[in-house]
């Protein structure tokens, strides 16, 4: 187990996740095959996440992905004695690493909704030695009122807007790590707390699982279409879709290819063009299939960053039943799909790109974020070159 583990880590400190000794040593003492001791030991030191409740089939809490554990692990920059509240305890194995980073001085308390797996965390947070960590059944948006304020609070589910709970029990100059969905694109993103909210640091894509429960803001965005409704339009505004039309559009199969108004690469839509898009025009959208899914009528979605668990995901507008979007060309260019009737979708989407290439191409590093006491995400993409 030892070896597997130090090769784990080696990895993670490869792709520049793991950065710093303290989060090293964290990955390097926490047994994660005792947290998911269904996993093979191969398995449970794998660099992927590990599903371990299912509903109906599909996963509705995992094991998240280690690269991105430590991702998170570096946005929150503990250096120990903190207090932290984590929300979706999941197998415990998270918490675990918390405990290490926090150090005998500072506390951790983890919330999950479900019963069945927060006697599990428990359980394996005891046999790895780690029971001090507080696991607690609970709606998880609604936060820990009765042991704040925190140092730190770190979600590993996703949230539409950030509970304003969250917000209330983070102390001024804490910092709160969450995967947030910024009008239908998650950014794991790093706040820190100041007299008005929360002021964003640091961005990293992500595809976690919503957060679930009586607060949970109702994910409205999704609308499935195509072959066996494997593909999966995340809409920024979804009222601006007629699904059955949009449907019957992709069914026919007859997309026209279209050259962008600037020439763009796959590299300039996933950093900066596609938060550009998002921000300006309510018809924004995502389209994703799951690994070895059929695209539903979609030619060539465009791979890239975007990309989650082996799937395949492209972006751009839906206007009733007209679908224009990005798909690769040759190995670094893209062009525009267009399926359906003229709704002026592809119009817009070409004016966005010259107003997007005018204002100097700003990227993703120009993102800003700020949360008010309320949840109210405010974001923008400031001037480029």
């Amino acid at each position: 187990m030892d070896e597997l583990r130090a090769q784990l880590v080696a990895h993670l400190r490869g792709r520049g996740d793991i950065r710093s000794e303290r989060v090293a040593a964290a990955f390097t003492r926490v047994p994660r095959h005792l947290f998911v001791p269904e996993m093979s030991p191969q398995e449970a030191y794998s660099d992927r996440p590990l599903a371990i409740k299912l509903e109906d089939g599909v996963p509705i809490s995992s094991s998240s992905q280690p690269a991105i554990m430590a991702e998170m692990l570096e946005m929150l920059d503990l250096r120990g004695g903190e207090r932290i509240l984590e929300i979706g305890a999941g197998s415990g194995y998270n918490a675990a690493l918390l405990a290490e980073l926090v150090g005998p001085a500072g506390t951790v308390s983890s919330l999950d909704l479900d019963a069945d797996l927060v006697d599990a965390a428990r359980a394996h947070l005891a046999d790895a030695g780690y029971a001090r960590v507080r696991v607690t059944r609970a709606d998880g948006a609604q936060g820990d009122p009765g042991h704040a304020p925190f140092d730190a609070v770190i979600a590993t589910v996703g949230v539409e807007r950030i509970p304003p709970a969250w917000i209330a029990q983070l102390r001024e100059g804490g910092r709160l790590v969450a995967p947030l969905t910024i009008r239908s694109m998650q950014k794991v993103v790093a706040f820190d707390r100041t007299a008005s909210g929360l002021s964003s640091l640091r961005f990293v894509d992500a595809g976690f699982m919503m957060l679930r429960g009586p607060s949970a803001t109702a994910d409205t965005r999704l609308v499935r279409l195509g072959v066996a409704a494997t593909l999966h339009v995340f809409a920024a505004a979804a009222q601006t879709i007629d699904p059955a039309a949009l449907a019957a559009a992709l069914a026919r199969r007859d997309a026209q290819v279209v050259q962008p108004a600037r020439r763009l690469t796959r590299e300039a839509v996933w950093n900066g063009f596609a938060l550009w898009l998002a921000l300006h025009d309510d018809a924004f959208c995502r389209l994703a299939t799951p690994a070895g899914a059929e695209s539903g009528g979609i030619p060539n979605l465009l791979p890239g960053a975007e990309s989650h668990n082996g799937g395949a995901v492209t972006v751009g507008l839906a206007v009733g039943d007209e679908l224009v979007v990005f798909a690769p060309r040759g190995t670094h260019d893209v062009v525009v799909n267009r399926i359906g009737s003229d709704r002026g979708g592809l119009a817009r989407l070409q004016s966005t790109i010259a107003a997007w290439d005018d204002a100097g191409r700003p990227g993703a590093a120009t993102l800003r974020v700020r949360v008010d006491h309320t949840g109210v995400t405010h974001a923008e993409l400031r001037g480029g070159r």
